[in-house]
């Protein structure tokens, strides 16, 4: 492979998602996390991060003529931003034509996320059929994450309420190093309070910031790295719910999470992600992907379940898109702030 190696980084500085896979080889089939990113609100280390940084380290450890095609995965527990996340490979198998890893993520001696993987060398097939890439606006027409906090920082209403306008801050702090571009652009500000029910679908451009080497192997990570983006959210859409709503999330945690990469592609160009959430049940929501190059190929397909967690605040008027016989409309100071 070739997510960075130590001397590789030396020389080339990187774009930030390069900066964000690098790993420390420290013995063989033993490699140490040097940045870790802990999203503002979040629980641990972001999971894209870390399915990320696993492939990357099995990717080191097979011949260059194998790629990957596909990664299953479980979160078990959240990493920890201050402390270096280790890798343990298992060389598991290599093949002719496949290779398969097992990695072991731990902390402070504890396994915190587990990933299998599956490796493919070149070959060619008669055989070839895929989903169509559905019509959604260009990237050019939406606005970034970046222009969407900017929007609400300086929305009369939003910004000039203390709490939102520090949480804003401080994601606009963060190094993001991948820019996103929702399909569906701003939400009315009403919707960050109250989201209306919608179908559970959902669709963001996405690309790395900079120029990525043309190593194939780290384009693959930073697609696993992308998978994690916005796919359990998903499971939200349809029930109107936000951490802002009411009754409002107060957890949302992957559980399990599976790659499929099926074509080249470049994680430096534009890249159109697909979601669906097909079931929620019994606090667990369940999720699919799909990723297409702007050329309508589809390169990648995702799945992932997670923990979904809500609770109801009875001093707080009660989101109206909730119909379960208990609504209630926006109070007067609600509607004002608004």
């Amino acid at each position: 492979m070739s997510p960075p190696s130590s001397a590789e980084s030396e020389a080339r500085i990187g774009t930030l998602i390069e900066q964000g896979l690098e790993l420390e080889e420290i013995d063989l089939n033993l490699f140490r996390s040097k940045r870790l990113w802990l999203p503002t609100g979040a629980r641990g280390v972001f999971g894209g991060q870390v399915v990320g940084l696993a492939l990357a380290a099995a990717s080191r450890t097979v011949d260059k003529r194998f790629r990957v095609h596909s990664l299953h995965c479980y979160f078990i527990l959240p990493g920890d931003n201050t402390v270096p996340i280790i890798y343990r490979v298992d060389r598991t198998r290599d093949g002719k034509t496949y290779a398969t890893r097992s990695i072991k993520a731990e902390q402070r001696g504890k396994s915190i996320f587990v990933l299998t993987c599956s490796f493919q060398a070149g070959e060619s097939s008669p055989l070839e059929h895929q989903y169509p890439m559905p019509d959604v606006r260009p990237p050019e027409e939406l606005p970034s994450n970046e222009e969407k906090l900017q929007h609400w920082l300086h929305h009369p209403r939003i910004g000039s309420i203390p709490k939102y306008k520090e949480n804003l801050e401080m994601r606009l702090q963060e190094p993001i190093p991948i820019d996103i571009r929702d399909c569906h652009g701003l939400p009315r500000a009403r919707e960050l309070l109250h989201p209306r029910k919608q179908e559970p679908k959902q669709y963001i451009w996405m690309r790395a910031k900079g120029t990525l080497p043309d190593d194939p192997a780290i384009h693959n990570c930073v697609a696993a790295y992308c998978s994690d983006h916005y796919l359990l959210t998903t499971s939200l859409l349809t029930h109107g719910i936000s951490n802002l709503s009411n009754p409002r999330l107060t957890m949302l945690a992957s559980l399990d999470h599976a790659v499929w990469f099926h074509a080249p592609f470049r994680a430096d160009e534009w890249l159109l992600y697909e979601m669906e959430s097909s079931r929620t049940v019994a606090n667990r929501g369940l999720c699919f992907g799909r990723i297409y190059t702007r050329d309508g190929r589809l390169v990648v397909s995702t799945a992932q379940e997670g923990v979904i967690r809500t609770e109801f605040r009875p001093n707080v008027p009660r989101n109206p898109e909730c119909k379960d016989g208990k609504d209630q409309p926006a109070g007067k100071e609600e509607k004002a702030k608004l």
